[in-house]
């Protein structure tokens, strides 16, 4: 059958990566950066992928068949990918996302898998594919008449034409085992609904100023190693950790740790742990982690400057572990629960290439943790 794409046979390939090409297009329209952009962490959403009706038509009519591989989906809207992590701008179509799933093509030229989709995008918009162990830019993206725009934590970009490259045409030739009388050919459109994902720490440090009742009674406070204190707080090296922009879920993890002393006594807390998600500050007491204290999450707000990014309204006060731990520690019963403790101000680094999605963060040895969370 001769189509209006196609003008005679073409030597036999294999083919899928056309497909592919054009998912990986739809992940590189997300990866442009702006100039002076400030880019926010993705970790989660779609991009979707919709053929052009008359493409669609081709690969029917030349017996190809197009299969999203999971947990990439076949949707009316088109070919759904799962965004694994990247980073956006939410007022110009800047960035890079990178994509689960692929897409599985069978015609007259072979078969392909086409995984792991990547794109970037500058002056020179490239999609790439994984095929066969090697990643190719399939596609060209134009952004000229592109949106972006944010809503209730979500960036959508609409309105990304796929066009193929010469490397594109020749794949689509080889899928169809038909020759394009276009090389530059218009696949489609991509639409992006990405929302935010987790940000991974490694650097910055956790502020406490403690509450000036907490010490009034004759208790001094200290800072362990490698912990700092002056100007009245105290500063917790972050070590590691995520926080989620939303400010719904994420762990803080510190290092050194605060000393109570009175009397010749010390009360050393180390390597406290900051939870937003259910509001809990635990740390490591005589060989032993407890939730020491605790904080209203409702009430924590997260900012995300570029790679920098900034907790507060983390008002801590004494959970009944917490006050029995400090009252063992010195005897007597001047320490109950719901004691203010100190406010905690949180200023940390995101590790380069942002974070989120599927990636694993690294972790350190973990102590176990209370039984209560």
């Amino acid at each position: 059958m001769r189509h209006r794409y196609s003008t005679h046979r073409a030597a036999r390939r294999g083919g899928t990566w056309v497909l592919a090409a054009a998912l990986a297009a739809a992940v590189t329209l997300a990866l442009a950066p702006a100039a002076g952009a400030k880019p926010q962490t993705v970790g989660g959403g779609t991009t979707t992928l919709k053929m052009k009706k008359a493409v669609a038509e081709f690969f029917a009519d030349t017996g190809t068949k197009v299969k999203a591989i999971d947990p990439a989906k076949d949707k009316k809207s088109g070919i759904q990918f799962p965004i694994k992590k990247g980073e956006l701008d939410s007022k110009k179509v800047k960035g890079a996302l990178k994509h689960d799933g692929g897409l599985e093509l069978k015609g007259d030229g072979g078969e392909a898998e086409l995984t792991k989709l990547a794109a970037k995008f500058g002056k020179s918009s490239k999609l790439t594919a994984k095929v066969d162990k090697k990643h190719t830019a399939l596609f060209e993206l134009a952004t000229d008449n592109a949106k972006a725009k944010e809503k209730s934590g979500t960036i959508t970009y609409s309105g990304i034409k796929v066009i193929t490259t010469m490397k594109g045409a020749t794949l689509i030739e080889e899928i169809t085992d038909m020759e394009l009388q276009d090389p530059e050919l218009v696949f489609g459109k991509l639409k992006v609904s990405a929302q935010a994902g987790d940000l991974i720490l490694d650097g910055g440090n956790a502020n406490l100023a403690l509450d000036g009742a907490f010490t009034g009674g004759g208790l001094s406070a200290s800072a362990i190693e490698p912990a700092t204190q002056g100007a009245g707080k105290l500063r917790f090296p972050i070590t590691g950790g995520k926080v989620n922009p939303d400010g719904a879920s994420g762990t803080m993890r510190t290092d050194g740790g605060l000393r109570l002393s009175q009397g010749g006594t010390n009360l050393d807390l180390t390597k406290l742990r900051i939870k937003l998600g259910n509001g809990e500050i635990t740390a490591q007491v005589a060989g032993n982690r407890i939730t020491f204290a605790s904080f209203d999450p409702a009430e924590a707000t997260v900012t995300v400057t570029g790679k920098k990014v900034t907790v507060t309204g983390i008002e801590a006060a004494l959970t009944a572990d917490g006050a029995t731990a400090v009252n063992e520690a010195f005897g007597g019963t001047a320490f109950s629960e719901g004691q203010a403790l100190g406010s905690f101000e949180v200023k940390a680094t995101v590790r380069a290439g942002g974070g989120g999605g599927g990636d694993k963060e690294p972790e350190e040895p973990q102590e176990p943790e209370p039984e209560n969370g």
